[in-house]
């Protein structure tokens, strides 16, 4: 808890339904962390690309990491509650209430051929003219096609399909609301009208009346049951507000507006721009999705895999140094600095789990190039790191042959806490790469859409930035970087007829 807070003071009390955890912060109205809870859960894997997670995990672990933060803040002071939540994310609820399977994650690709099939009815072109979306099994008509191939009993029996914040509002208020940001990435939302696109819902197999109402993320969706009130240890009737997706929520909190890019690396890493119309000359590579701001969009790349990597350099590479409890991730920085610029050679394609934007083929498969037995871990430790740059730097190059201005790089998320990372980033986007001291900010993005409900501000956008550290680029690190960028891309090229032959292994 924040040193010197009056435990009665105005606060706000956020959830975000991560991809690994739940996070619960509560907020002085300022914008200060007063405490935090992080609550992990699994995510199930029972057949090969498939990925799933249990709602009532989700709703467990936010149930004991308000308790927590509660107590540590002081329950009687919360005046809103701020939701965010990981996106495309489906869970079918009965009328009832009662949740019929596990959610069908993002990240699960079991969909792919419902992708394809979709494409196929509709046109590429056209979906993304009306949704801003690349047919993908990411989204969640994909999900729900294959849902009704293959178990068409549970889209009859659903009341409603939710994605995770939406689901925790339902248990918090007992209302169904989506707000736009997050509805528009089902790809079943005309972002251009903001109402849902009707002919893909039959032929997906549902109704419009399946899906929750839609709403602005700044608006209060209902307000704190009292049974559910008890059992957190909270008032009753506190106002619920809406929020929206993680990754517009982290451009909220992070004050992407202009010509500033936010990166933002976790699990995975998406790379966007704001935007208060959608562009005449969207590039059929990018995805356009309404923002959590009324009337603007969000401009976004995707890079599947990408902290993921890292986890898994860390328990493949570094395992003994995990086991005698070091801290890993320190040493893999420490490793990658001692390599070279380039990694003496050694080159990552960072698909592990396909590649969504800038090249959108869910046959891609991670590659590790140009090994020797001259190299050393610390090569393939900075080859990571330098891998998934490039890829950055290809969706930056992408937005910026839109017309849009590209001149400093916001880096967010777990990512960002690595200073040597941030270097390289600078040298291979020659770009100014800036850290900024903002904490949480999709958790900071739902607070100021919280505050900004119940009238508490006048303005989402917050013009004071504190930077933590700023990079720019080397210039004779960044034409070693432009060669090595250049066979990065060769090497794509080059390996990508062959990945669909390897799918079948």
């Amino acid at each position: 808890m924040l040193k010197g807070a009056n435990l009665n003071m105005e606060k706000i009390l956020t959830i975000d339904i991560g991809t690994t955890a739940c996070k619960v912060i509560v907020f002085d109205l300022e914008g200060n962390i007063l405490a935090k809870a992080n609550r992990e859960y699994p995510t199930y894997t029972p057949q090969i690309e498939w990925a799933e997670q249990d709602p009532l995990d989700w709703w467990n672990e936010a149930v004991e990491g308000i308790k927590e933060v509660a107590q540590a803040a002081g329950a009687d002071g919360i005046v809103a509650i701020g939701l965010s939540s990981q996106r495309e994310t489906v869970v079918p609820i009965d009328r009832e209430g009662n949740v019929l399977s596990r959610a069908i994650s993002w990240m699960d690709r079991r969909s792919r051929l419902e992708a394809e099939e979709i494409s196929r009815q509709f046109g590429k072109d056209t979906i993304h003219k009306i949704t801003g979306l690349i047919p993908d099994s990411t989204f969640t008509a994909t999900k729900l096609l294959w849902l009704k191939k293959h178990q068409p009993e549970i889209l009859q029996k659903a009341h409603v399909f939710l994605q995770p914040k939406e689901f925790i509002g339902y248990m918090l208020t007992g209302e169904a609301a989506t707000d736009h940001s997050l509805a528009s990435r089902t790809m079943m939302f005309d972002i251009n009208k903001r109402q849902w696109w009707e002919d893909i819902f039959e032929f997906v197999g549902v109704k419009t009346s399946q899906f929750p109402r839609l709403c602005y993320a700044d608006e209060i969706i209902g307000y704190l049951k009292e049974d559910v009130a008890k059992i957190l240890g909270l008032k009753s009737r506190i106002p619920v507000v809406s929020g929206g997706g993680d990754r517009p929520l982290e451009a909220l909190g992070a004050g992407i507006v202009g010509s500033r890019v936010m990166e933002s690396t976790g699990t995975a890493t998406n790379v966007s721009m704001s935007s208060n119309k959608v562009p005449e000359n969207l590039d059929p590579r990018v995805v356009c999705s309404c923002h959590v701001i009324r009337d603007h969009y969000l401009i976004e790349q995707g890079i599947t895999t990408s902290g993921t990597i890292l986890r898994w350099i860390r328990d493949n590479f570094y395992r003994g140094e995990k086991e005698k409890g070091k801290n890993v991730y320190e040493l893999i920085d420490n490793e990658a600095e001692s390599s070279s610029p380039g990694a003496n050679g050694v080159v990552l394609l960072p698909f592990f789990m396909g590649s969504r934007a800038t090249r959108w083929n869910p046959d891609a498969k991670g590659v590790l190039f140009g090994l020797t037995l001259t190299h050393s871990r610390a090569d393939v430790a900075r080859a990571v790191l330098e891998g998934i740059s490039y890829e950055i730097r290809a969706c930056i190059e992408i937005l910026e042959s839109m017309g849009l201005r590209a001149e400093s790089i916001v880096s967010m998320g777990g990512g960002a806490k690595s200073r040597v990372w941030s270097r390289i980033k600078a040298d291979i986007l020659g770009k100014k790469v800036v850290v900024e001291k903002v904490q949480e900010a999709a958790s900071k993005g739902a607070m100021l859409l919280a505050s900004y409900a119940i009238g508490a501000r006048e303005s989402l956008i917050e013009e004071k930035r504190e930077v933590l550290f700023e990079y720019q680029p080397d210039s004779k690190n960044h034409e070693i970087y432009n060669r090595v960028y250049e066979i990065y891309n060769q090497l794509y090229n080059s390996v990508s007829s062959l990945y669909p032959k390897l799918s079948q292994y």
